[in-house]
């Protein structure tokens, strides 16, 4: 590519490596970079763009810059950017943000406003540059601040995981990705010495009156000096840890989700859980379920505390009738061998429908008018290309050879689990629609379209990495979600 350095260092293959170990960035892709100019973003661009033009990887670069219009030095960052982005002959988005005023007209605090605007605008460039990628600086020092900051405030096992190296960024199908996740902040600034690169440092990092300064400058180095030299490391390990665990609480949880065999969160606001296959389930997983009931509702979860899911296991496991407030004006209540979370003041009446076999090939209609079309057809390359440019809204392709049995279509289940295509691994529907910024009331009509081994298609938005179309496949088996026909609700 244009301006690409000689030699490659060993911190930019480092970054290639864990680039490859947590499969965030495939061939050829086109990734947006968000530069702020300080020493992380620039040496996350650097070591991007020394490995772009090595083989099997060939990324297409592109930088974005949000000025915030917070700090005297905004203007200073951005004039940098521009000139970095220039000097590697990379294209360069900049856009100004009033921060403040966004804060003011959200009712929300200054670091929120600038996070959801920083998001915003790189998941907004990323679409309009064709980006599915979007890398950010975030760094292993972040990831330890910000695990021990959750542990202080109070935090559930998926806090205590950390950030994630991959998630998804808004609903447009495009990924936020972490490449530095496993550098500190020491080896990433000389790195940046040694390749020669400047870079800008926001004066507000000295101000110990935000949170994470004060843990970065005050009482990590407190814990370092009276307790554990090597505090850091025991951080990320429980982060590890904790990673690990909440994948597989999340899997035990689902499946004692598949037995309670809920009614869904349907358009009224209102979720049913059997509670006798709950019962006897440990302690961990009874909270794990619970909470993960709550997400699925989309409830303010930074509200939910340990009392709110105490108060729900004694619903559970009482016979007695019994209810308790929720945050976001809900309220959970017993009814005989029931859970129900129903939003104060609306209507529970409507009964869910059960799973529906799909005729294949063939067209099924659902209870709410839509319709289902399967159909089996060899794989026509062309086509399939001209699928993946297009994206038809509804419409997807699968290897026919990797569905197995039959197919059913049912509303979406609390904590069910796939692995979305082009995600690291796997994932509970609620957490993919919670990522995804999916509206509540959308989440309702998103459905489940399974084989006998589990979800091949979250309908209309993800299919499952099981049963994507590769170099191996020969027919494929095409899938539509279609509106009601006119005149029908």
């Amino acid at each position: 590519m244009a301006g690409a350095p000689h030699a490659e260092t060993a911190f930019a293959r480092a970054i290639g490596e864990f680039i490859d170990r947590n499969a965030l960035v495939p061939p050829g892709a086109r990734v947006l970079a968000g530069v702020s100019g300080g020493a992380d973003s620039v040496a996350l661009l650097s070591a991007l763009r020394e490995i772009s033009g090595n083989p099997g990887r060939d990324y297409r670069l592109t930088v974005a810059h949000l000025n915030h219009g917070l700090r005297r030095s905004a203007d200073g960052d951005e004039r940098f950017v521009r000139r970095l982005a220039g000097q590697w002959e990379l294209p360069c988005v900049v856009e100004r943000c009033d921060v403040r005023a966004l804060a003011a007209e959200r009712s929300v605090g200054i670091e929120e406003a600038a996070r959801d605007a920083r998001y915003g605008f790189l998941e907004r460039v990323a679409c309009d540059a064709g980006a599915k990628y979007v890398a950010v600086g975030h760094n292993a020092d972040d990831q330890v601040e910000t695990v021990l900051f959750r542990i202080v405030r109070g935090t559930h096992l998926r806090g205590l995981a950390g950030m994630p190296a991959q998630r998804e960024l808004g609903h447009s199908g495009t990924f936020l990705i972490r490449p530095l996740l496993d550098m500190t902040r020491d080896r990433i600034e000389a790195y940046c010495r040694e390749r020669g690169l400047h870079w800008r440092t926001d004066e507000t990092n000295a101000d110990v009156g935000y949170a994470r300064n004060f843990i970065r400058h005050e009482l990590l180095p407190l814990i370092r000096r009276r307790l554990n030299p090597r505090a850091d490391e025991a951080i990320l390990r429980l982060a590890g840890t904790g990673k690990e665990a909440h994948l597989s609480l999340g899997e035990i949880a689902a499946e004692a989700m598949r037995r309670a065999a809920p009614v869904e969160p349907l358009e009224s606001g209102c979720l049913r859980v059997l509670v006798e296959p709950l019962c006897g389930q440990p302690f961990a997983v009874q909270a794990y379920v619970l909470r993960t009931a709550c997400e699925a509702l989309s409830l303010p979860i930074g509200s939910l505390s340990a009392a709110h899911v105490e108060q729900l296991r004694e619903l559970l496991l009482t016979d007695l009738p019994g209810s308790c407030s929720l945050p976001g004006g809900w309220e959970a209540r017993r009814e005989g061998g029931v859970l129900v979370f129903q939003q104060q003041g609306r209507s529970s009446d409507r009964i869910p429908w059960a799973p529906v076999s799909l005729k294949y090939p063939g067209t099924t209609e659902l209870l709410d008018g839509r319709r289902v079309l399967c159909n089996s057809e060899p794989l026509d390359e062309k086509a399939f290309a001209d699928h993946c440019r297009t994206r038809p809204p509804g419409v997807e392709l699968f290897d026919a050879d990797q569905v197995q049995g039959a197919l059913v279509c049912r509303p979406r289940r609390d904590c069910d689990v796939f692995v979305p295509l082009g995600a690291p691994g796997r994932q509970t529907v609620s957490d993919f629609l919670t990522n995804a910024k999916v509206p509540p009331a959308e989440r309702d009509r998103v459905l489940c379209i399974c084989d006998e081994l589990g979800i091949v298609y979250l309908a209309p938005l993800r299919i499952d990495h099981r049963v994507r179309v590769t170099e191996r496949t020969r027919g494929v088996l095409r899938i539509e979600l279609a509106a009601p026909e006119e005149g029908r609700p």
